[in-house]
Formats: structure tokens, sequence, C-alpha cells
């Protein structure tokens, strides 16, 4: 019965087409014959495909006599000699094509298939991939590595493939938390303190995504990074991750990380356009303003709406100029505000490290948070970071930012409705690596609420 229906179909789409080509009515109709209906590989060399690469329009046209082309494009038919069609994302595509006379439809098919070599952004689109300052083009990526855990029980590795650009991964079971769904691309990429650098990736999820995590870190030391920071993707929306003017490190080998945790079942994500590059090489980007995000309504620092305000805490010190530890650093609380005097100067991330370890102070993954916390000092230090992660694990954060500070002026740091993360408890890490010999330090005012608009 299918297959009677099918046929009915098809004669009536005959019909129309015959009619379109000689404007017909149903009385002059002729009957239609089998040995003229077309053969597809006798018009494959009329099929005609113009892809427009700056602005994404492909045009399909058929250049024959005789026949008509269908065009079989996402599952929709046209009759036209000559269809334009608008793709946002890049990839590879494919369109397929019949023919038709006034003896019926073709038997068989021919599938094309083209290439989009850019995604169409809405808003920025991350810095130019096609450039001779794009230092990820012509490095050495290795082969990626994967940690899979659902539930933290790690299971095969995720389909994935090189795809134009970038890369798309295939995740078939579900993860309910950061860290659970990492994705590992080695490098040879090195970096320099004395410059400053650029990266951009444009990330696209067939799922919603509210939280994947994008980290570029020195490839021996996870804990050495230019950043670590969640974007949230909205099905089948590409995003532009991006940072500017970033503070170089003395980095051999650079490691890009992207965790997918969180994920929903068949999730595919795909990254492309990956861009590291030289801040002081303009490739013509304009990069827009940082987006202001709205301020949340701050509770007082002794409000009871503060998670902070009366927390009982610990302190523990890293003070390690060299990696070799010395004595801790001179500490004096006094209410809300922590001091800090530095006699020794430092050189790198991680070598100076002052910890807040809390007995009770816990995160939900079903809030969200704001956090703020005045930093004073009375030299420059570069790259401070700030951590809220959990006391026994420090690759579960709730976020992990880096700040420079300038002499004798207040930094005010704010982290405002970042998505929230289960821990229990949690510490607060400040590190000034990198400070000068004889640095005194200021830590006021610590606000940690659920966020507040």
């Amino acid at each position: 019965m299918k297959k009677i229906y099918h046929h009915i179909g098809c004669m009536a789409l005959t019909i129309a087409m015959t009619c379109g080509f000689s404007a017909c009515s149903p009385e002059e109709f002729a009957a239609p014959s089998e040995e003229g209906i077309p053969v597809v590989s006798a018009y494959e060399d009329g099929i005609r495909i113009d892809v427009n690469q700056e602005t994404n329009y492909v045009t399909f046209s058929f250049e024959g006599e005789g026949v008509m082309p269908v065009w079989i494009i996402d599952g929709q038919y046209s009759t036209s000699f000559s269809v334009t069609k608008y793709y946002r994302k890049a990839g590879d595509y494919t369109v397929d094509v019949k023919f038709t006379n006034a003896n019926g439809m073709s038997d068989g098919t021919i599938t094309k298939t083209f290439h989009i070599d850019k995604t169409i952004m809405n808003g920025f689109a991350g810095f130019k991939y096609d450039t001779e300052f794009n230092l990820w083009k012509s490095a050495t990526i290795g082969t990626p590595t994967f940690y899979y855990a659902p539930g933290w029980t790690q299971i095969a590795y995720p389909a994935y493939k090189a795809e134009g650009t970038g890369y798309k991964v295939t995740l078939p079971e579900a993860t309910t938390e950061t860290w659970q769904a990492q994705m590992m691309l080695p490098t040879n990429l090195s970096s320099e303190a004395s410059k400053h650098y650029d990266f951009s990736t444009i990330l696209t999820s067939t799922t919603d995504h509210p939280h994947v995590m994008v980290k570029l870190v020195d490839s021996t030391d996870d804990n050495v990074f230019f950043f670590a920071q969640t974007i949230a993707l909205t099905a089948n929306e590409p995003v532009c991750f991006w940072k500017s003017d970033m503070e170089g490190l003395d980095i051999a080998n650079l490691k890009l990380v992207l965790d997918f945790g969180g994920n929903a079942a068949n999730t595919e994500v795909t990254f492309e356009d990956i861009v590291f590059k030289d801040h002081a090489n303009d490739d013509g980007t304009i990069v827009p303003s940082e987006e202001q995000v709205p301020e949340p309504n701050w509770s007082a620092v002794d409000s009871a709406d503060n998670l902070w305000n009366g927390i009982n805490y610990t302190t523990s010190f890293y003070y390690a100029p060299g990696w070799s530890q010395i004595a801790d650093p001179t500490f004096t609380p006094e209410g809300t505000q922590y001091s800090l005097t530095f006699p020794e100067g430092t050189s790198e991330q991680w070598q100076n490290q002052v910890t807040f370890t809390t007995e009770n102070l816990t995160t939900s993954a079903s809030e969200n948070y704001d956090f703020r916390v005045s930093l004073k000092a009375n030299q420059n230090i570069t790259g401070v970071t700030v951590k809220l992660a959990q006391t026994d694990d420090d690759n579960v954060f709730l976020f992990m930012e880096r700040y420079d500070l300038t002499a004798n002026e207040e930094c005010i740091v704010k982290i405002i409705d970042v998505e929230g993360v289960d821990i229990n408890p949690a510490k607060l890490i400040f590190d000034f690596g990198g400070n000068p010999a004889g640095t005194e330090v200021v830590i006021k005012d610590i606000i940690l609420q659920t966020h507040k608009d």
C-alpha cells in the first residue's frame, strides 16, 4: 500500500511539472512514456553549485535542456532552475538532485557535496582565523584525549572528528557535573611572559548547555593558565568565546581543555575557528567593548545574606619564592579586613598562596552566585588569582579569575551571576605570585551571596 501511494504522489508531481513546462490544461496533457524518463547521469554536468564564502549564500542552478531539475535541500523540494539558500554554520553539506520531464521523474538521484568555510555570527565573531598571525593555525595539534565519566565512572571516549577549522564531539551519555566530559588538545604552541595575547573560538551545541568550561593551560601544570572560564550555549546558536590583551605567561607547550560536563544525552558540540595570536599583531579585528554585566543588589558585608559573614575558617599559606617554601607571611585579621606582608618577592603564579579553608561554607549547583572583594597592594602585582574551590579538590571550583593590582589603588573584584557548583565545604584562595619584595596587601569586605538582581 505504501508503494501505491508513493507512485500516486510521484505521478501528481510529474503532472504538475509537465504543466509547468508547457502550460497545459488537463485536456491537453499527453500520456507519459516510460521509455522517455530522464537518466540522471546524462544531466550531471549541467549542475552548478556556487558558494559565496563571504555571505554564506549558496546558489544551485541547472544548465541544460529537455528536463527540469528537482532539488532536494534539507528535505524540501524545488523545481526552479536556480535556487539560493543561506547557510549560517561552517561545515560540509549535501544536496540531492533528480530530473523530470513530460514522461516522469528519474529513478536515480545525484548527490552533490559542498563546503561552507565559516560560521556567520550574531555579534562578535572572534579574531580572524585565516591570517599569518594566527599561531594556532600553523601549530602542531596533537591527538585529543578525553576524560568522559558520567557519575565519575569513566566510559569509552566520545566520538570526535576534525571538521573544517575545528572539531565535532559527540556525547552519547549525559553527565551531571563539571569535569565529567573533558577534551584535551595538546599543542607545540609556546607563549612568553613579555608579550600579550588574544584568543577566540566559536562553539555550538545541539542542546542547551549552560556551563561549558574553556581553559588554556600549561600542558605540564593545569594550575598555570591563561583563563579557565565557563560559557553558556543555547541549542544550535553559535557563540564566540574570546579574550583580548591577556598578560603573557612563560609556557613551552600550551594545552586547550574543553569540559562539557553537565551535557544532556546525545549532545554534539562543535568548536571551530580557534585563534591564538600575539596581541601586538593587528589582524584587522575590531574588538567590541566588554559587555557590562548588570550590577546585582549587593548584601551588606555584615548581613545574614552574606554567606561569608561569620564564617569559621583557618588560614594556610604556600609562600615559595623560586618554589622553595619559606616562613609564612605576616597575617593580621581585623573585622572584615585581612592584612598581609610579603618580605620576599616571588616570580610565578601560585608561589604565594593565601588560603581560607572554611568549616561549613557550601554552594549548590541549583543556585547562581555573586562574589565581591576589595584588594589593595602597595606595589604592582600582575595576575593575582582569586579562586573559590572544593576544600579537598582544586578542580571543583565556583570561579577562578586573575586580576592586575596597581600600587596603592583599590581593585574591586566582582564575579556576578556565576552558575553554581556543588561544593561542601569551600576554600577561598588568593594567589599573589609575582609580587615584588616588601609587598603589603589588604583583603577587605568579602561578600558571597546567592545572586540578587
